[in-house]
């Protein structure tokens, strides 16, 4: 997010477009200027965009796979809620956690007793209005960089900068441990399926033996780290088909 910050602070032609872009949410937002780690209390937004006058209208929040903190996005819509103009909450992660990223926010706010008005796609955007007050929105890396690298066309630095940004960014993407969560943990739906699975080959195996399709004379189950299963041999021309 510094990078970003760095970028829309340099260029104008990058500071045009992403103003362009933050009006797809709100289409009354004001010039702003882009600050990184303003603390609040306890909270410290990635970055915030503020009016001449320091007054605060959008905080945005960098995720790409770590989990969401206890702030997030619950006491952040708190802080926002107390000031008097209108105020957005925006959170940028990886395009392939867009989704799963959307229900992890949607579920914080049902455990606040948040409500949030049915969730719209506005250009790039997921967009809902809170029961808080503020909006909530949710974007790619992909998708905003994508919009704002035509804006810089013309320049040179500008959009060597944002390239570097991209390459970071998908740097960061491609090599983050995804965590399991606790869900995942302690979901028995997923060992069950394997069982399940398990039994249909072996009984898949089991019926062609027994019709002579299949033979398995001489052949072992086998399970390693990439693969579990059993080899057998077709019966009409001795070859080989892995299970």
């Amino acid at each position: 997010m510094e990078a970003l910050a760095f970028i829309l602070r340099s260029y104008d032609a990058a500071h045009y477009g992403m103003m362009k872009l933050l009006r797809g949410i709100d289409p009354h937002m004001p010039h702003l200027w882009f600050q990184t780690q303003q603390a609040d209390g306890d909270n410290r937004p990635d970055m915030q965009g503020c009016e001449d006058e320091g007054r605060i209208h959008i905080l945005v929040e960098n995720k790409f796979w770590a989990g969401l903190t206890e702030n997030q996005p619950v006491s952040y819509l708190r802080i926002l809620a107390e000031y008097p103009q209108p105020t957005t909450l925006l959170f940028v992660g990886p395009e392939d956690r867009k989704e799963t990223l959307w229900r992890e926010l949607h579920q914080r706010l049902i455990e606040n007793e948040m409500s949030a008005t049915k969730g719209a796609t506005v250009g790039i955007f997921r967009i809902v209005s809170t029961s808080a007050g503020p909006i909530l929105a949710l974007t790619s890396w992909r998708a905003l960089l994508d919009a704002l690298e035509p804006r810089v066309a013309d320049d040179k630095a500008a959009r060597n900068d944002l390239l570097q940004l991209r390459a970071l960014c998908e740097a960061a993407d491609s090599d983050a441990f995804i965590p399991v969560s606790s869900a995942e943990v302690s979901d028995q739906r997923t060992p069950a399926l394997i069982l399940q699975l398990y039994t249909v080959v072996q009984t898949s195996i089991d019926l062609a033996v027994n019709q002579g399709l299949l033979t398995v004379n001489g052949l072992r189950p086998q399970a390693n780290w990439e693969r579990i299963g059993r080899y057998a041999r077709f019966g009409c021309d001795g070859g080989h088909v892995g299970v």
